[in-house]
């Protein structure tokens, strides 16, 4: 097959595998969430943000250079697998002499005994990242697919029959390691990669010195990922902790479904084409198109019916769910429109451009979230919305620098589906009063607010759906 035969194919499997676990890992998430409450979750949550942080140091960054890297990729891939399980094993040493103080921070002993046993998804991770980056770089998505789809149901088999048995917060812990170990099983056997004793130092350096600007972009990453989960854990507690972090991942699940499967997808395509700008160009306008006509009618749509949408899935116990997920559906769909960003910065060599875009903005984060926490967290999530439209000029400036995607052409793709947007709730205004009197009037709203916008993107960007029904149809 050819490169780009080779690059659909693998974007169907990489869909089809995320489709599978995001039909089933929901599945085992809205099971969760009316087994248990807001607090388990909360606790559990301050938990992970803890060993999320630490495997950003275990991987090192090394996964992304050994994809990147074309040449020696037996003795990069055994280079990294030592790497990776020596500083896995060090950071849970670490962590099971810093639980008693991550649950001070958080004001919860509890999590100090969750942090000890999660921190072995740490060692397992390390134990099988090799295989996973391997089977991405050769864009072997098919095997990934059984993997995820294998691996995504796991963490259900030990976590729902021990909720039902009231042992709380502890059944999500169980359900996440044992969903790691089955994943770790799977790899292996699926990949015929295997490690070999020794080391080579100068390799080693290679990876390293394009491994550490993915790790620093990593960091970042997960302070901008967890940065407001600590900070609504710290000054509210593990209730509203547990509502703003459920309700994130809720939205982070549907958002997951349309765009995770491209990612890894562009990182492998970009990678092989590094040197060819103008076509990285033209593929990232037509991504950051097609993100936009999808993301921003799904964050408007799902903001419309954010009560009734947390009332029927979460139940009466999740009180104030719902309008997380109206802000973050919002939010997400916002941040989207740059969301191949890094995987243009990674593949061309230039790892350390996203990191510059994080670090330009980090600190702005850290006190809109401080002062926006001062008056709850309504005004919480405002703030977070508005700090995601303002990042995006320094992604825009570094594309622009790196590839000459310039902003006029940004805001060219964005413009379209963002007045068909506006076009839909203008129309709905107009019809409010009537719908909502009638009999299931609230999703009546939705309908007529999707109908309103598909009409409108077909009116003013029937050019650019033509060219991706050709594509479909070449492909």
């Amino acid at each position: 097959m050819s490169l780009t035969q080779k690059a659909l194919h693998a974007f169907k499997w990489s869909v089809l595998g995320e489709v599978a676990s995001r039909a089933i890992g929901p599945l085992v998430f809205l099971v969760m969430a009316r087994l248990l409450v807001p607090a388990d979750f909360g606790v559990v949550a301050a938990a992970t943000v803890i060993i999320s942080f630490s495997q950003v140091f275990s991987d090192a960054g090394l996964a992304k250079a050994l994809i990147q890297r074309q040449d020696r990729t037996a003795d990069s891939a055994n280079v990294v697998f030592w790497i990776n399980l020596g500083i896995g094993v060090l950071v849970v040493a670490i962590l099971q002499l810093a639980a008693p103080l991550i649950a001070s921070f958080f004001h919860d002993q509890r999590i100090a005994p969750v942090v000890r046993v999660l921190s072995l998804q740490i060692l397992l991770a390390a134990f099988s990242s090799v295989h996973t980056a391997l089977l991405q770089k050769g864009l072997s998505f098919k095997q990934l697919f059984w993997v995820r789809l294998v691996t995504t149901g796991a963490p259900g088999l030990a976590s729902i029959p021990l909720a039902m048995n009231g042992v709380g917060y502890w059944a999500l812990v169980a359900g996440g390691l044992f969903g790691q170990v089955v994943q770790s099983i799977v790899l292996w056997n699926r990949s015929p990669w295997r490690p070999h004793w020794g080391l080579d130092r100068m390799l080693a350096k290679e990876l390293v010195a394009f491994g550490k600007w993915a790790m620093l972009s990593g960091l970042l990453g997960w302070f901008y990922g967890w940065m407001d989960a600590i900070v609504v854990g710290h000054y509210l507690g593990p209730h509203d902790m547990g509502l703003y972090r459920t309700g994130n991942t809720f939205v982070t699940m549907i958002f997951g479904i349309i765009f995770s499967p491209l990612l890894p997808v562009l990182y492998s395509l970009f990678s092989r084409v590094q040197e060819d700008l103008p076509r990285i160009k033209n593929v990232a306008l037509t991504v950051m198109h097609a993100s936009a006509l999808l993301s921003l009618p799904i964050g408007f749509g799902i903001f419309l019916v954010k009560d009734e949408l947390a009332l029927v899935i979460f139940g009466d116990n999740w009180v104030g769910v719902g309008l997380v997920i109206g802000f973050l559906a919002i939010t997400h769909s916002v941040g989207w429109l740059v969301g191949s960003s890094g995987e243009v910065f990674r593949a061309v060599g230039k790892p350390y451009l996203e990191t510059l875009v994080m670090v330009s903005t980090i600190a702005l984060y850290f006190i809109g979230y401080i002062i926006a926490i001062q008056h709850g967290l309504l005004a919480f999530l405002a703030a977070r919305l508005l700090l995601v439209c303002i990042s995006i000029l320094p992604h825009m400036v570094l594309l622009n620098k790196t590839i000459g995607l310039t902003f006029r052409g940004f805001i060219s793709v964005a413009r379209v589906p963002l007045l068909a947007v506006l076009t839909g709730y203008g129309i709905l205004a107009g019809g409010w009063v009537i719908i909502g009197e009638v009999k299931y009037g609230d999703y009546l709203i939705l309908v007529f607010f999707a109908l309103s916008y598909a009409v409108a993107v077909m009116l003013f960007d029937r050019r650019f759906i033509g060219r991706i029904i050709a594509l479909r149809k070449v492909s």
